[in-house]
């Protein structure tokens, strides 16, 4: 037989706290395991006081995959589509997500690697990862630059890839091919980086204590495996 077990209020607390990290690289420190644990303390906030017991809990993790820790969206913008539940999650599989990293960045002349490390750093191979401030999928858009970039569902994993890989040839060009610069332009903004004074990755270096902290982890992150 199932025990019953209820999460207390300590951990409920976490829950809140996890709720409120609005950055994108805190949710992407993320493990998988952090996810779960939020998504079963959510499970347990929407119960109230009523008790979570372990056979809802089993059933959550039945038919677990590479993809079950996955958050669902937790809103969906006028481009972001409709959010994948977690009985369909199962269906992909990171090297599905790499054979369309490969492709698409082939076809806009986006080096593969580079791609690749923005989709980690941004959603750990997540294509339902949803940020606090409201960045969705793979490569983690907003829904001002989907739209921008023509993405309707953000969700959906090769429109993402295609809206993100797109959006950063258009930083790699406006910046010269400067690597650095399209990487803290890609996660602050180009507006930030360009009032900034910055332009190459030789005055990157020079004002790089004028970024966000996050930022520079986030460039230094990236770089480190190219």
């Amino acid at each position: 037989m199932f025990e019953v077990m209820k999460i207390p209020a300590s951990a409920q607390a976490m829950y809140y706290q996890l709720q409120n990290l609005d950055t994108a690289a805190a949710q992407n420190s993320y493990t998988s395991e952090d996810a779960l644990f939020a998504d079963l303390l959510q499970a347990q906030v929407d119960a109230g006081q009523r008790v979570i017991r372990a056979e809802e809990i089993v059933s959550k993790l039945d038919g677990a995959s590479d993809w079950s820790f996955m958050h669902e969206a937790s809103a969906a913008g006028p481009y972001s589509g409709t959010p994948v539940g977690a009985d369909q999650v199962s269906n992909v599989s990171i090297q599905s997500i790499l054979d369309k990293i490969k492709k698409t960045a082939r076809s806009h002349g986006v080096d593969e690697d580079l791609v690749r490390e923005v989709v980690r750093a941004e959603s750990n191979f997540n294509p339902y990862a949803v940020s606090g401030a409201g960045a969705k999928g793979l490569m983690q858009l907003m829904d001002r630059t989907a739209q921008a970039m023509h993405v309707r569902n953000v969700y959906d994993p090769e429109e993402n890839l295609a809206g993100g890989t797109k959006y950063l040839k258009n930083l790699l060009e406006r910046f010269d091919g400067n690597i650095g610069v399209a990487l803290a332009a890609y996660n602050a903004g180009p507006t930030r980086v360009s009032r900034l004074g910055i332009t190459t990755d030789e005055e990157l270096k020079e004002k790089y204590a004028l970024l966000p902290q996050e930022t520079q982890r986030y460039v230094e992150k990236i770089l480190s495996r190219l």
